[in-house]
């Protein structure tokens, strides 16, 4: 069976991991908010951020303007 995503626990009322903190800085940063694009848990403002209700995290923010 897969591992939950980052939305599922949310969704459920769970906390879930920073992806980037876990990732990146080797450290554990839990969250309520998740990337709407890879599903995966952001630490607000400073791993990603809202636009119009969206969460979206850094990752998928840049590659969004890698395609233009």
């Amino acid at each position: 069976m897969p591992e939950p995503t980052a939305k599922d626990l949310i969704e459920k009322g769970e906390w879930a991991d920073c992806w980037i903190c876990r990732e990146v800085f080797r450290r554990r940063r839990q969250t309520l908010r998740y990337c709407h694009k890879c599903e995966r848990g952001f630490c607000e403002g400073e791993h990603g951020n809202f636009s119009r209700g969206v969460g979206m995290c850094i990752v998928c923010g840049v590659r969004k303007a890698d395609r233009r």
